[in-house]
């Protein structure tokens, strides 16, 4: 059996890739239409792409970061959470033997 800190992992590496993949069919969804994509905030209003470390008082953001920018960026994010995944894998294959090697 795995822990549940390497299954959490593993599953919040997928949810970001699942989030990541829904921004970039809306990117190219527009960029097919010949559009800008439609982002929207939670009160239904049109928002540009933002990027930055929203949290705490020394929080740091960009506003208004453009979709072609940002879509480079979120296919590295893609990437990088599938080397995530692969490597909390190989965690959990490592539990996996450890665990038999107890019984």
């Amino acid at each position: 059996m795995i822990t549940r800190e390497t299954a959490a992992r593993i599953a919040y590496a997928h949810d970001e890739i699942k989030a990541a993949g829904e921004l970039l069919e809306t990117i190219a969804k527009a960029e097919k239409e010949r559009q800008e994509p439609d982002f929207r905030d939670v009160f239904g209003r049109r928002c540009g792409l933002q990027l930055g470390v929203p949290s705490g008082q020394n929080s740091h953001r960009l506003m208004d970061v453009s979709y072609k920018l940002a879509a480079i960026i979120i296919r590295a994010h893609i990437d990088d959470k599938r080397r995530e995944i692969e490597a909390f894998c190989e965690v959990a294959r490592g539990e996996i033997d450890q665990r038999k090697a107890e019984t």
